[in-house]
């Protein structure tokens, strides 16, 4: 999963969790509020009690159930409470409803020990609120019932709730349904851009970068797209300015070339006329030796300009060949003396490559073992490994100290700068062999150990 959508997902989680929050503080309210309710009823029905239990003593205690009852009809016509009065034995004295001749005590509600939640869907359920008391007149125990109807309370409560809810999920959804568009919109914008630039950063710089037009996206959009139009611009010019410096290495060389060999002429001239004095001889040796240097240095780096400029070819003059045949051909153009080269192919391979530019390659790494490594035996290995091609030139002479391998790729390079100067190295062998590997979208890689000898591959994708 990617880290934006981590990013959306955690601001979602967020969101629910808040929304959580509101439902359980909306919830607690909704319950205050009943218990404030009842709280209220709760003490409208003391205020009764008192009342009631004030206006029928009188009568009680003179037993006058006609003036009782005559009571408990005024009380009917002007209060919403309803009550009953009942005897010890819990029979039915007087009362503003008579429905009940016997006292039912699963109606006592405020004082039981039920909690206030569940009196409170007692009250939902019966749509009233119901007491039972206990008073004393001379000596004699009555009961008074009080029941408070809550139809109407109950009707608007419940009413007023459902419309909350409803209010509430609407506005939920409409909350959720603005998010999840926001959320996409600004998703896709970002998926489009990511993609836009990996795109970009894999060289594909004609990538078109679509401006969002969410505020959020559209300046780093628009940076982005103008960001890729000064790259491609300056690309070009150093592709334009590598050509030219590639050029005109080329030509410098080719130049250098002629009177290089004008050179090598006259001193093939001198030495067949036997015209060199034996004091002389010493110095026209040097002069003989150094000039052949200078041309190796040039027909290096002629090399190496010709495989820049080839980076730059689409076609890159590539054609598929056996590999093997391929380096049993190199090794053939090797002047073997005091080694012996193998060659064990591990399994039959064709290549899309760049033939001569390989050929010089394995030539230079095995020219590079055998001026250097001091090794009479050089083994050569081509093999698959891994989706790659893999060529191996290995050697099994003095090796190289581990400080110097990450340079040895590195033009005009020596480890040995003595020893190159008497072998006639350039310093260019290496780098020409870099050069073709990534000519060919490829590496090369060393490993070596003092006293054991070397390891150079070059590793081709397929």
């Amino acid at each position: 999963m990617k880290k934006r959508d981590l990013f959306w997902i955690n601001k979602i989680i967020w969101l629910l969790g808040i929304l959580a929050v509101f439902i359980v503080i909306s919830l607690y309210n909704f319950i205050q509020i009943n218990h404030l309710h009842l709280d209220g009823e709760k003490n409208e029905i003391n205020f009764y009690k008192k009342q009631i239990k004030l206006a029928a003593t009188p009568y009680l205690s003179k037993n006058d159930n006609s003036g009782l009852m005559e009571y408990c009809e005024n009380f009917k016509n002007e209060n919403d409470v309803s009550f009953q009065i009942f005897d010890k034995d819990k029979k039915l004295i007087a009362g503003t409803r008579l429905d009940n001749k016997e006292l039912d005590q699963d109606t006592h509600i405020l004082d039981s020990q039920l909690s206030k939640w569940e009196k409170y869907k007692s009250i939902i359920k019966q749509q009233k609120l119901s007491d039972i008391s206990e008073f004393d007149i001379k000596n004699k125990k009555y009961y008074l019932e009080l029941v408070l109807q809550e139809d109407d309370f109950v009707s608007s409560l419940i009413n007023s709730q459902i419309n909350i809810i409803i209010f509430f999920v609407i506005c939920l959804l409409l909350l959720s349904g603005y998010f999840i568009y926001v959320f996409s919109t600004i998703r896709n914008s970002f998926n489009n851009l990511e993609d836009s630039v990996v795109k970009i950063s894999n060289g594909e710089l004609d990538t078109e970068v679509k401006v969002s037009k969410e505020g959020l996206l559209q300046e780093i959009s628009i940076a982005i797209k103008l960001m890729t139009l000064k790259l491609k611009n300056q690309i070009v010019r150093l592709k334009k300015l590598e050509e030219y410096r590639s050029i005109f290495i080329q030509d410098m060389t080719h130049e250098i070339k002629t009177p290089i060999a004008t050179i090598n002429s006259a001193i093939e001239l001198l030495d067949t006329k036997n015209s060199i004095a034996d004091s002389d001889r010493e110095c026209f040796d040097i002069i003989l030796s150094q000039t052949d240097n200078i041309n190796k240095l040039v027909n290096d780096i002629l090399s190496l300009s010709e495989i820049e400029l080839e980076q730059t070819n689409e076609n890159k003059n590539f054609t598929t060949f056996n590999l093997n045949k391929m380096v049993e051909k190199a090794i053939s153009y090797i002047n073997i003396q005091n080694t012996n080269i193998s060659f064990s192919p591990k399994c039959d391979l064709e290549v899309f490559a760049n033939e001569d530019l390989l050929i010089t390659a394995i030539i230079n790494l095995l020219n590079n073992a055998i001026k250097y490594s001091q090794s009479s035996k050089i083994d050569v290995i081509t093999e698959q490994e891994n989706g790659n091609t893999i060529i191996s030139v290995i050697d099994y002479g003095i090796g190289i100290q581990e400080a110097h391998l990450d340079k040895l790729f590195t033009r005009f390079y020596r480890v040995d700068k003595a020893r190159s100067r008497r072998t006639g190295g350039t310093g260019l062998g290496l780098a020409i062999v870099k050069h073709i590997a990534q000519l060919h979208k490829g590496s090369v890689s060393v490993e070596s150990e003092v006293g054991k000898g070397s390891t150079f591959k070059i590793i081709l994708p397929q």
